[in-house]
């Protein structure tokens, strides 16, 4: 029986690190069921909320930027000591953990892009959306963000409704209760690379399908056929973490399973 438990212990297949990282005026609130899946498959996983969002919504200020935000994953990887990472940024969090890989590459297994931004050397969020989008609807996009902070909110956008996100009915009140505002410098920063996240070499983006006007269709074409990056579509809304959660924590799982197999 000792012998036949031990084999068994053989071909059991090692635990996996995901840090699931949230996208603009949310927090790590919006991952809950994604990770109690993964979790229940006995991975480890992580979901920090950036400074501002979130249960951190009272150290929200106008100053607030990008760089600290990529500080605060940073800071996740090393207070924790983690490794062999899976890293998944959602929409803004493209840009953020784009940052971290930059600079901290060697902790990093695999980038997940989930319908995010995917950002080039000293390009910020705007820079991005003007890529993506025709001018019309990324003007419209910038309007939309400027207006709001600059009407009373002292520097800090209101969240876009999560109707505008295409979220299920059912869970659109839970998103906008928990949204927070976030700072517009944090869309105004530019993202500082040296290149060293390239050392990456497993890159997903998983693109949503059922928004539109979206920008990230257009991130999912520029990455597929690349070296190192394989692209996956679900027919969900922006939030797929929050419509989609299981099926998103099935699709990180065969992610896992298949970079396991080929080691």
């Amino acid at each position: 029986m000792e012998m036949e438990h031990r084999n068994q212990g053989a071909h059991k297949k090692p635990s996996a690190t995901f840090v699931l990282l949230h996208g603009a005026w949310h927090g790590g609130w919006c991952y809950r069921d994604t990770a109690q899946v993964l979790r229940a498959a006995g991975h480890n996983v992580y979901t920090p909320t950036l400074t501002g969002l979130g249960e951190r919504a009272h150290l929200n200020n106008q100053n607030i930027t990008l760089e600290t935000h990529i500080r605060d994953v940073c800071g996740v990887l090393e207070a924790e000591e983690l490794s062999d990472v899976v890293l998944l940024g959602h929409s803004y969090g493209g840009m953020v953990i784009t940052g971290v890989a930059d600079r901290m590459s060697d902790r990093i297994k695999t980038l997940v892009y989930l319908d995010a931004f995917v950002p080039e050397h000293a390009q910020s969020l705007i820079d991005c959306l003007y890529a993506a989008l025709s001018e019309e609807n990324a003007a419209a996009f910038l309007t939309a963000f400027r207006t709001s902070a600059m009407t009373g909110n002292s520097g800090l956008m209101l969240p876009i409704p999560a109707e505008g996100f295409k979220v299920e009915p059912k869970n659109c009140a839970w998103v906008d209760r928990h949204c927070s505002p976030q700072a517009l410098a944090t869309f105004e920063t530019q993202v500082l690379l040296t290149g060293r996240g390239s050392a990456i070499k497993d890159r997903l983006f998983i693109l949503a399908e059922n928004w539109d006007p979206s920008p990230f269709s257009y991130y999912a074409e520029q990455v597929a056929g690349k070296p190192g990056w394989r692209v996956s579509r679900v027919a969900c809304g922006h939030d797929v973490m929050v419509d989609m959660p299981i099926e998103l924590a099935n699709l990180l799982l065969t992610l896992h399973s298949s970079s396991t197999e080929h080691e």
